[in-house]
């Protein structure tokens, strides 16, 4: 970040985000505000990833464990807002690395952020011995009002005891959430999302707010839906939320997408859908990473990853053997 004035830059997109969130509100013994200017600055001195041609990107490298493959490819360009793009600087450095040495999942996961800076987010949390707590994201609208809706989101996921029940810890999110928003803000974000807390018996509790289907690649590679339990997050605080679960056997393998993915549509104007997305997952040789493969490969056949009209995102997870 070199080529601008950090500092101007910073203190403007701060100032920006004052119509969207109430900046000046304690956040972890700071203000808002600050907090977020901390990340930003933070997120500006790592370098964590530079400009370049849209579509090329930075692949995380697994964990030692080799449980664990994430991709982030970030779209940018010379000459791209430098608001964008410390957008895109805070997202990667928010994402997850690791997980928890009592993990019981193993993980691949993609974050193909549009260029105008993804409200999508994905991470985790230990829960107790052998438990672990996922959230799936996706703010509404794009730009960086979208992108630092999902800060402020991560935030709050990790102020907040990951091991509440699913159905207080939406609730509590979503509170948390609109005390945050500036009541002035004439727009309404709100997020579809998925919280999923999985055992090592292979029980899976899912809370589903708003959010495309939840799939299940059973190990013989019939495919399970599960659909939105809840209505979006923060849209209708006043209903309740409600949660559901299902077991996952040993070689089973789940899949939580953004709607980036179900809606990308090809030249020809059809869907990806999730008829797309379940027959790749079917065809895969169903591990975290086969399906990982699996499905960018037949997103990359299906529509060309460099002029994305949305974010795409998903993570794919089996029982840790």
């Amino acid at each position: 970040m070199n080529s601008i004035d950090l500092d101007r830059t910073v203190a403007d997109l701060v100032k920006n985000l004052g119509s969207s969130f109430r900046l000046d509100r304690p956040f972890g013994g700071r203000s808002l505000g600050k907090r977020l200017e901390d990340i930003i600055r933070e997120a500006a001195a790592a370098e964590l990833i530079e400009f370049g041609t849209p579509g090329e990107g930075a692949e995380l490298s697994r964990s030692s464990e080799g449980v664990m493959t994430f991709q982030y490819r970030p779209h940018l360009f010379p000459g791209m807002d430098p608001a964008l793009h410390l957008g895109h600087l805070v997202q990667y450095s928010l994402l997850p690395r690791e997980l928890p040495p009592n993990a019981p999942v193993e993980v691949a996961a993609m974050l193909e952020s549009y260029c105008h800076l993804s409200g999508d987010l994905f991470g985790w949390r230990s829960t107790g011995a052998d438990e672990l707590t996922i959230w799936v994201l996706d703010v509404s609208g794009h730009g960086v009002r979208a992108g630092f809706a999902a800060v402020v989101l991560k935030l709050i996921l990790g102020d907040t005891d990951p091991g509440l029940p699913l159905t207080e810890l939406a609730k509590e999110i979503e509170r948390r959430f609109i005390e945050t928003r500036n009541p002035d803000d004439p727009g309404c974000i709100y997020a579809t999302g998925v919280l999923v807390r999985i055992a090592r018996d292979g029980t899976v509790d899912y809370l589903s707010a708003g959010h495309p289907p939840i799939l299940v690649r059973r190990r013989e590679g019939a495919v399970d839906l599960f659909e939105a339990t809840s209505v979006p997050l923060v849209l209708f605080p006043e209903m309740e939320t409600a949660s559901a679960s299902f077991e996952l056997g040993g070689e089973d393998t789940l899949l939580i997408c953004t709607d980036g993915l179900f809606e990308l549509e090809n030249a020809d104007g059809e869907v990806f859908g999730i008829e797309h997305t379940a027959k790749s997952l079917a065809a895969s040789d169903g591990s975290p990473c086969g399906v990982f493969s699996a499905l960018t490969d037949a997103v990359s056949d299906f529509h060309h990853l460099d002029r994305l009209d949305d974010d795409l995102s998903f993570v794919a997870l089996r029982l840790r053997v």
